[in-house]
Protein backbone atom coordinates (compact mmCIF):
# COMPACT_ATOMS: atom_id res chain seq x y z
CA UNK A 1 0.00 0.00 0.00
CA UNK A 2 1.19 3.73 -0.70
CA UNK A 3 2.02 5.86 2.27
CA UNK A 4 0.01 9.37 1.85
CA UNK A 5 1.53 12.59 2.82
CA UNK A 6 -0.05 14.98 5.44
CA UNK A 7 0.12 18.20 7.12
CA UNK A 8 0.90 19.22 10.67
CA UNK A 9 -2.49 19.73 10.41
CA UNK A 10 -3.75 16.74 10.51
CA UNK A 11 -2.05 15.29 13.47
CA UNK A 12 -3.40 15.83 16.36
CA UNK A 13 -3.79 13.94 19.81
CA UNK A 14 -1.86 10.98 18.83
CA UNK A 15 -4.59 11.08 16.07
CA UNK A 16 -4.12 11.08 11.98
CA UNK A 17 -6.43 12.07 9.29
CA UNK A 18 -6.50 11.84 5.60
CA UNK A 19 -8.67 13.85 3.65
CA UNK A 20 -9.61 14.60 0.43
CA UNK A 21 -8.82 12.38 -2.75
CA UNK A 22 -6.58 10.64 -0.66
CA UNK A 23 -9.18 9.34 1.15
CA UNK A 24 -11.47 8.86 -1.54
CA UNK A 25 -8.54 6.75 -2.75
CA UNK A 26 -8.35 4.77 0.58
CA UNK A 27 -11.53 4.10 0.70
CA UNK A 28 -12.63 3.58 -2.69
CA UNK A 29 -9.96 1.83 -4.60
CA UNK A 30 -8.20 0.34 -1.90
CA UNK A 31 -10.53 -0.94 0.14
CA UNK A 32 -8.64 0.10 3.93
CA UNK A 33 -10.89 -1.48 6.68
CA UNK A 34 -10.97 -0.32 10.21
CA UNK A 35 -7.53 -2.42 12.10
CA UNK A 36 -5.56 -2.16 8.86
CA UNK A 37 -2.12 0.26 9.46
CA UNK A 38 -1.70 3.16 6.49
CA UNK A 39 1.59 4.89 6.78
CA UNK A 40 1.35 8.69 6.54
CA UNK A 41 4.16 11.34 6.46
CA UNK A 42 3.82 14.43 8.05
CA UNK A 43 5.06 17.45 6.21
CA UNK A 44 7.57 15.24 4.79
CA UNK A 45 9.81 14.80 8.10
CA UNK A 46 8.08 12.25 10.18
CA UNK A 47 6.10 8.92 9.19
CA UNK A 48 3.54 7.59 11.14
CA UNK A 49 2.14 4.25 11.64
CA UNK A 50 -1.80 4.89 11.34
CA UNK A 51 -4.43 1.96 12.88
CA UNK A 52 -7.65 3.01 11.28
CA UNK A 53 -10.33 3.63 13.18
CA UNK A 54 -13.09 5.63 10.88
CA UNK A 55 -13.13 5.15 6.95
CA UNK A 56 -15.15 7.25 4.98
CA UNK A 57 -14.57 8.84 1.10
CA UNK A 58 -13.49 12.21 2.89
CA UNK A 59 -11.85 11.12 5.69
CA UNK A 60 -9.82 8.38 6.78
CA UNK A 61 -8.09 8.38 10.41
CA UNK A 62 -6.60 6.37 13.47
CA UNK A 63 -4.41 6.24 15.82
CA UNK A 64 -0.53 6.68 15.67
CA UNK A 65 1.01 3.41 16.36
CA UNK A 66 4.73 4.32 16.05
CA UNK A 67 6.70 7.28 14.66
CA UNK A 68 10.06 7.87 13.29
CA UNK A 69 12.01 10.07 10.83
CA UNK A 70 10.91 9.93 7.64
CA UNK A 71 12.75 7.67 5.08
CA UNK A 72 12.83 6.91 1.15
CA UNK A 73 14.56 10.55 0.18
CA UNK A 74 17.55 10.24 -1.77
CA UNK A 75 21.16 11.61 -0.02
CA UNK A 76 21.85 13.65 -3.15
CA UNK A 77 19.54 16.06 -4.30
CA UNK A 78 19.45 16.42 -8.11
CA UNK A 79 18.23 18.49 -10.45
CA UNK A 80 16.79 17.07 -13.84
CA UNK A 81 16.36 19.26 -16.61
CA UNK A 82 13.78 17.64 -19.21
CA UNK A 83 13.37 18.48 -22.63
CA UNK A 84 9.78 18.00 -23.01
CA UNK A 85 8.74 15.16 -24.70
CA UNK A 86 5.92 15.15 -27.66
CA UNK A 87 3.87 12.68 -25.71
CA UNK A 88 5.65 11.48 -22.98
CA UNK A 89 5.81 14.30 -20.18
CA UNK A 90 3.90 12.49 -18.05
CA UNK A 91 5.68 9.35 -18.35
CA UNK A 92 8.68 11.53 -17.73
CA UNK A 93 7.06 12.80 -14.13
CA UNK A 94 6.62 9.45 -12.97
CA UNK A 95 10.00 7.89 -13.67
CA UNK A 96 12.00 11.04 -12.45
CA UNK A 97 10.12 10.94 -9.34
CA UNK A 98 10.91 6.97 -9.29
CA UNK A 99 14.02 6.83 -9.93
CA UNK A 100 14.24 9.75 -7.13
CA UNK A 101 15.11 13.46 -8.92
CA UNK A 102 14.22 16.22 -6.20
CA UNK A 103 13.90 18.78 -9.02
CA UNK A 104 12.18 18.65 -12.14
CA UNK A 105 12.69 21.87 -14.79
CA UNK A 106 10.71 20.86 -18.34
CA UNK A 107 12.25 22.29 -21.04
CA UNK A 108 11.50 23.55 -24.44
CA UNK A 109 14.74 22.89 -27.39
CA UNK A 110 15.23 23.83 -30.56
CA UNK A 111 13.53 20.33 -31.57
CA UNK A 112 11.18 20.34 -28.82
CA UNK A 113 8.02 18.74 -31.04
CA UNK A 114 5.53 20.02 -28.37
CA UNK A 115 5.25 23.81 -27.59
CA UNK A 116 1.82 24.46 -25.19
CA UNK A 117 0.48 27.54 -25.13
CA UNK A 118 0.55 29.74 -21.71
CA UNK A 119 -2.45 28.44 -20.50
CA UNK A 120 -1.83 24.98 -22.04
CA UNK A 121 1.45 25.10 -19.86
CA UNK A 122 -0.32 26.24 -16.48
CA UNK A 123 -2.48 23.18 -16.71
CA UNK A 124 -0.47 20.50 -17.86
CA UNK A 125 1.99 21.75 -15.17
CA UNK A 126 -0.54 20.97 -12.67
CA UNK A 127 -1.16 17.81 -14.03
CA UNK A 128 3.00 16.88 -13.85
CA UNK A 129 2.64 18.23 -9.79
CA UNK A 130 -0.42 15.87 -9.31
CA UNK A 131 1.66 13.01 -10.82
CA UNK A 132 4.71 13.76 -8.95
CA UNK A 133 2.65 13.58 -5.50
CA UNK A 134 1.49 10.71 -6.21
CA UNK A 135 4.34 8.88 -7.55
CA UNK A 136 6.58 10.12 -4.57
CA UNK A 137 3.82 8.42 -2.37
CA UNK A 138 3.71 4.79 -4.67
CA UNK A 139 7.77 5.05 -4.44
CA UNK A 140 7.71 5.44 -0.55
CA UNK A 141 9.15 9.09 -0.68
CA UNK A 142 9.20 11.39 2.14
CA UNK A 143 7.91 14.55 -0.14
CA UNK A 144 6.72 15.19 -3.52
CA UNK A 145 9.53 16.66 -5.95
CA UNK A 146 9.23 19.74 -7.39
CA UNK A 147 7.99 20.27 -10.83
CA UNK A 148 8.67 24.16 -11.74
CA UNK A 149 7.30 25.84 -15.01
CA UNK A 150 7.61 25.25 -18.31
CA UNK A 151 11.03 27.37 -19.37
CA UNK A 152 13.33 27.30 -22.10
CA UNK A 153 17.21 25.61 -21.76
CA UNK A 154 19.05 29.15 -21.19
CA UNK A 155 16.46 30.10 -18.55
CA UNK A 156 16.71 26.86 -16.80
CA UNK A 157 20.26 26.79 -16.93
CA UNK A 158 20.74 30.42 -15.79
CA UNK A 159 18.23 29.47 -12.37
CA UNK A 160 20.48 26.71 -11.28
CA UNK A 161 22.87 27.71 -8.69
CA UNK A 162 25.86 29.46 -9.84
CA UNK A 163 28.35 26.24 -8.63
CA UNK A 164 26.14 23.47 -9.51
CA UNK A 165 28.00 21.07 -12.16
CA UNK A 166 26.01 20.24 -14.82
CA UNK A 167 26.37 16.92 -16.89
CA UNK A 168 24.61 17.24 -20.47
CA UNK A 169 23.42 13.54 -21.40
CA UNK A 170 24.07 13.05 -25.29
CA UNK A 171 24.14 9.98 -27.58
CA UNK A 172 27.73 10.60 -28.38
CA UNK A 173 30.35 7.78 -27.78
CA UNK A 174 33.38 10.17 -27.53
CA UNK A 175 31.32 12.00 -24.39
CA UNK A 176 32.38 10.55 -20.55
CA UNK A 177 30.07 7.41 -19.42
CA UNK A 178 28.08 9.10 -16.83
CA UNK A 179 28.17 5.84 -14.97
CA UNK A 180 32.12 6.59 -14.45
CA UNK A 181 31.36 10.13 -12.96
CA UNK A 182 31.86 10.80 -9.66
CA UNK A 183 30.18 13.69 -7.78
CA UNK A 184 30.89 15.94 -5.13
CA UNK A 185 28.70 15.30 -2.14
CA UNK A 186 28.72 19.54 -0.90
CA UNK A 187 28.03 20.48 -4.63
CA UNK A 188 24.80 20.54 -6.43
CA UNK A 189 24.40 18.59 -9.58
CA UNK A 190 21.93 18.91 -12.53
CA UNK A 191 21.39 16.49 -15.25
CA UNK A 192 19.88 18.03 -19.06
CA UNK A 193 18.26 15.60 -21.07
CA UNK A 194 17.77 16.68 -24.56
CA UNK A 195 14.43 16.01 -26.74
CA UNK A 196 13.92 12.91 -29.05
CA UNK A 197 16.39 14.49 -31.71
CA UNK A 198 19.10 15.43 -29.03
CA UNK A 199 20.07 18.64 -28.51
CA UNK A 200 20.97 20.74 -31.65
CA UNK A 201 24.96 21.50 -32.35
CA UNK A 202 23.95 25.07 -31.04
CA UNK A 203 22.01 24.09 -27.72
CA UNK A 204 25.25 21.50 -27.07
CA UNK A 205 27.83 24.68 -27.63
CA UNK A 206 25.37 26.67 -25.57
CA UNK A 207 26.05 24.32 -22.37
CA UNK A 208 29.36 23.90 -23.13
CA UNK A 209 29.99 27.49 -22.75
CA UNK A 210 27.98 27.75 -19.37
CA UNK A 211 30.33 24.57 -17.74
CA UNK A 212 28.20 21.56 -18.51
CA UNK A 213 30.21 18.59 -18.94
CA UNK A 214 29.04 16.21 -22.00
CA UNK A 215 28.44 12.37 -21.16
CA UNK A 216 26.03 9.83 -22.18
CA UNK A 217 24.05 6.97 -20.97
CA UNK A 218 25.44 3.20 -22.72
CA UNK A 219 25.32 1.74 -25.67
CA UNK A 220 22.05 1.74 -25.99
CA UNK A 221 19.46 4.82 -26.70
CA UNK A 222 16.84 5.25 -24.38
CA UNK A 223 13.71 7.08 -25.02
CA UNK A 224 13.42 11.22 -23.79
CA UNK A 225 11.30 10.34 -21.36
CA UNK A 226 13.72 7.46 -19.61
CA UNK A 227 16.75 8.80 -20.17
CA UNK A 228 16.15 10.93 -16.92
CA UNK A 229 15.73 8.27 -15.04
CA UNK A 230 18.23 6.09 -15.92
CA UNK A 231 21.05 9.20 -15.45
CA UNK A 232 19.79 9.97 -11.89
CA UNK A 233 19.36 6.25 -10.59
CA UNK A 234 23.34 6.03 -12.18
CA UNK A 235 24.18 9.50 -9.71
CA UNK A 236 22.30 8.10 -6.95
CA UNK A 237 24.64 4.59 -7.46
CA UNK A 238 28.01 6.45 -7.68
CA UNK A 239 27.20 8.36 -4.15
CA UNK A 240 25.91 4.94 -2.82
CA UNK A 241 22.26 5.89 -1.89
CA UNK A 242 21.02 2.41 -3.34
CA UNK A 243 22.66 0.52 -1.21
CA UNK A 244 20.26 1.34 1.58
CA UNK A 245 16.97 -1.60 1.20
CA UNK A 246 13.72 -0.22 1.61
CA UNK A 247 13.18 0.60 5.38
CA UNK A 248 11.14 -2.11 7.41
CA UNK A 249 8.43 -0.52 9.59
CA UNK A 250 8.79 -0.38 13.04
CA UNK A 251 6.46 -3.13 15.09
CA UNK A 252 3.09 -2.05 16.13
Amino acid sequence: MPRFFIGSHQVSNGTASILGADAAHLSRALRVQRGELVVVVEAGQIEHGVRVDAVSPTRVAGRIAWSRPATGEPSRAITVLQAVPAREMDAAVEALVEAGAATIMPVLTRRSVTRPSTERARSRLERWRTIARESAQLAGRARAPEVRVVQTLPEALSSLPHNARVLACVVDQQSAPLARVTTEPSRPVAVAIGPEGGFDPAEREALRDTGAEECHLGPRVFPAWLAGAVAVTLLLCDSGDLDAAVAAAPAS
